[in-house]
């Protein structure tokens, strides 16, 4: 067998660089991406951009002015920062495959001052628009809450003959949808991540946080896949960010599920201390807990 020329080589090289270059993630093709920052995060986000296509990302939070910082810039269409919103468009001088560093700096005090992305150069895919959450800072949510507070603590005083298990709960009060939204933050885990892989008979779908100045309810919904045996939520633990339990004070579910039937459950638990955030390890279960499911991450609104 004759061996293969150099010119053979260099056409074979060329083809699989091509190939390469032209392969992008799964990411890149989600219509929109959410991404949560953490106050020390472990790595940078890649984003996906490529020459001529728009990627937007918003931001909840007020920027600064000249808030952005972007290596080779000059090679960019448009570069445009308001508000809470960044444009960007990459020119056709950018080359497939190379990576960019983006820096965001905030208008509100708080932990990450900025932001950091790596922008990631492809042929012709783009993240065409990217949802970026911040925490909040300490302290600047107390006022806001404790009035909150306030006004749910008053719903609950005024509430006619509640039942035993649901005396002066949120988690009550949500379960029979008995109180006005805007008086707690609420926000929803869109992570995958954080919702587990179906456990056996058990399927979470949706998971909603919700918290007042000194209550935390974590919304569960689920559904029973097991073909014959109903399932009914009654223990749950929460495992706080410095590894300590914590005993929720209600565990509530309407009624139990029957098989392949859809429900909530809501699991309330004390805010630990003014700071605490998380993240939560919630495990939830039922009477012979055999059938369980445990949600890693959760972080408060």
């Amino acid at each position: 067998m004759r061996p293969c020329s150099s010119a053979v080589l260099l056409a074979l090289l060329l083809l699989v660089t091509a190939s390469v270059a032209r392969a992008q993630p799964s990411l890149c093709q989600n219509p929109v991406r959410r991404i949560e920052l953490a106050a020390s995060p472990s790595s940078l986000p890649e984003l996906c951009i490529s020459p001529g296509l728009s990627t937007t990302l918003l931001f909840d939070q007020e920027l600064a002015k000249d808030a952005v910082e972007l290596e080779g810039r000059e090679r960019f269409q448009r570069v445009e920062a308001t508000g809470g919103m960044v444009v960007l468009v990459p020119s056709e001088k950018v080359v497939p495959g190379e990576r960019l560093r983006l820096k965001v700096r905030f208008t509100e005090a708080g932990t990450p001052a900025s932001v950091e992305f790596v922008l990631r150069v492809y042929r012709d895919q783009a993240e065409r628009q990217v949802e970026v959450s911040r925490p909040p800072a300490p302290g600047t949510c107390q006022a806001e809450l404790q009035r909150k507070e306030e006004e749910l603590q008053r719903c609950l005083d005024q509430r006619a003959s509640p039942p035993p298990q649901a005396l002066a709960s949120l988690a009550a009060l949500m379960m029979e949808t008995a109180i006005d939204p805007r008086l707690v933050a609420s926000r929803e885990v869109t992570s995958p991540s954080l919702i587990p892989t179906p456990a056996e008979g058990l399927a979470v779908t949706r998971v909603m946080l919700h918290r007042s100045l000194s209550r935390f309810v974590v919304e569960v919904h689920v559904t029973n896949t097991d073909p014959e045996k109903p399932w009914m939520a009654t223990g749950a633990t929460l495992l706080g960010p410095s590894g300590a339990v914590l005993e929720p004070s209600h565990v509530l579910q309407l009624q139990p599920l029957e098989p392949d039937e859809f429900g909530q459950v809501w699991v309330e638990a004390t805010v630990p201390s003014a700071g605490a955030i998380g993240p939560f390890t919630l495990e939830v279960w039922d009477s012979e807990r055999t059938r369980s499911f445990t949600l890693k991450g959760l972080r408060m609104p």
